[in-house]
């Protein structure tokens, strides 16, 4: 075997761990990916591929959990998500790989400071706002935009999101 397979396989298996407990796998698959040689635009695409049924089962294993964000139903939030990755997704492939190249490490810094200080940065902002339920679903857009696009990360800003809308502990929600 070589180096660069086993690089891979560590990576995907860090990675799938990292995302069991709190999430940011993508942090370890997709420069992991682009060591091994592929293009920004491909690894991306494909590490969100690649983390994508771990993401689906750990929705189908907290969906009791979940409730309403910000008086809003998870039936209203779910199409506005996927028109949102949809639009980020479609904006990947119709892209330049070198605007990919020129806005990926502006994408990793945000996503880095939310999964450094998200919950810090929520506790600091908590309490300063009461948000009606526009901001909510033009946030959850926004997200759902930046997930298409550049999945790093997008699961802890949507905790960090809903977390300042919503006073309630996500936390104690999905494990009472």
């Amino acid at each position: 075997m070589n180096g660069t397979f086993l690089l891979l396989v560590g990576a995907g298996l860090l990675a799938g761990a990292m995302n069991a407990v709190a999430g940011g796998g993508s942090f370890v698959t997709f420069p992991a990916l682009v060591f091994a040689g592929l293009p920004p635009v491909i690894a991306n695409a494909t590490s969100t591929v690649a983390l994508l049924p771990g993401t689906i089962a750990s929705a189908l294993a907290y969906r009791d959990g979940i409730a309403a964000i910000g008086g809003l139903s998870l039936r209203l939030l779910t199409p506005i998500t996927l028109v949102g990755g949809l639009i980020g997704a479609l904006l990947l492939l119709f892209t330049p790989g070198a605007t990919f190249d020129a806005v990926i490490p502006w994408l990793l810094l945000l996503a880095t400071i939310v999964f450094a200080g998200g919950r810090e940065l929520v506790q600091a902002m908590s309490g300063a706002m009461r948000i009606g339920k526009a901001p909510v679903l033009i946030a959850q857009f926004l997200i759902a935009i930046y997930g298409g696009y550049f999945g790093g990360a997008v699961g802890l800003m949507m905790m960090a999101v809903w977390s300042l809308f919503d006073a309630a502990d996500f936390k104690a929600r999905i494990n009472p």
